[in-house]
């Protein structure tokens, strides 16, 4: 059993892939459903997208125009339904030494930065339109890097994409993919800025829409009004946390790390959940910690907690990033 309070789960053993030869993530980043399907992106190259069956079995693998696929959301669009990919510019690296993994400053490395991307797709996965670097409407100076990691989408077809691992911009585009404005960063007040943004939503439980935005490095979510406006900061202390999904007046979210801003240990996933009051009542994966005492990992269930998704049951499903080409997993609501 996972967690504390009336939010206590268990891994569903049952439900998931288990085939060898089945395709495989590299990093399993996020989450969404699609109808009766789970859609998993991921960095894998031979395949940017995995589809599951309500078992969780593998039933489709496509796509490999998206080699840093970092973020995906599903959207009512007209009639119809709309997928959007947001990848975060990493790609093969020609000269790699075969050895380089994480050094991100060596010309070796086995991944190698360029300019991201957020591609706008029919449910068929057929590409509408993609949103490439925000120089190129003069939102950007050159010498900015591009690297989204999540994006959000309004009632009215507008959306928000979050540039986490770039210049770290909120950045505002009509339904159409026409440029609007940026903010959540070079503000006078540097708490109001993102850090390592790591996820993007919409938060309803006001009179309002708020953007609801992680700032990753600084254990903070952030709140603005979706003109820009910065609200308020949640401090997490001890979580490198991501934007959270909702389950009534609860938010839900991933923790890729716990531990210290400087110092993230390995295999210290959690998953924490606040109340309306967004006082954390759960921590799955962890002990619930005293008032203001840092998120610690009990290292026993999780590696990294980076996408999460939520049936009608209430059901959570977790992907994880470096965690041995892992599948997903479901957690039953207890």
């Amino acid at each position: 059993m996972l967690g504390q309070n009336d939010w206590t789960y268990q891994i569903d053993e049952m439900w998931g892939e288990h085939n060898p030869a089945k395709p495989k993530p590299e990093n399993a980043h996020a989450l969404a459903f699609l109808d009766d399907r789970l859609l998993l992106v991921t960095d894998n190259l031979d395949h940017n997208v995995i589809e599951y069956d309500s078992n969780g079995k593998v039933i489709d693998a496509w796509g490999k125009q998206w080699p840093g696929a970092h973020g995906i959301k599903v959207v009512p669009d007209g009639d119809s339904t709309a997928i959007f990919i947001v990848d975060s510019g990493w790609v093969l690296n020609s000269k790699w030494d075969g050895t380089s993994y994480d050094k991100w400053d060596s010309p070796y490395n086995k991944m190698r930065q360029q300019a991201g991307s957020v591609a706008k797709l029919d449910k068929e996965g057929k590409v509408l339109f993609s949103i490439g670097h925000p120089q190129t409407v003069g939102a950007y100076r050159d010498d900015m890097p591009f690297n989204p990691t999540d994006m959000v989408v309004t009632d009215n077809g507008d959306f928000y994409i979050v540039d986490g691992y770039g210049s770290d911009y909120i950045l505002h585009y009509d339904k159409h993919g026409r440029y609007l404005q940026k903010f959540g960063k070079e503000n006078a007040n540097s708490a109001e800025n993102i850090n390592n943004g790591h996820g993007i939503t919409l938060d309803y439980r006001g009179e309002t829409p708020l953007l609801l935005v992680s700032s990753r490095a600084d254990h903070c979510l952030k709140w603005y009004t979706l003109y820009g406006e910065f609200i308020r900061t949640l401090h997490v202390p001890g979580a490198f946390i991501h934007a959270p999904l909702f389950n009534g007046k609860h938010m839900i979210a991933a923790v890729c790390w716990t531990g210290d801003t400087s110092a993230p240990e390995l295999n210290s996933g959690v998953i924490c959940i606040f109340d309306e009051n967004e006082t954390l009542v759960s921590v799955l994966g962890g002990e619930l910690p005293e008032h203001g005492a840092p998120v610690r990992s009990d290292k026993k269930h999780f590696y990294h907690c980076h996408g999460l998704e939520q049936d009608k049951d209430g059901n959570l499903y977790l992907a994880q990033w470096k965690a041995d080409a892992m599948h997903p997993i479901r957690l039953l609501k207890c």
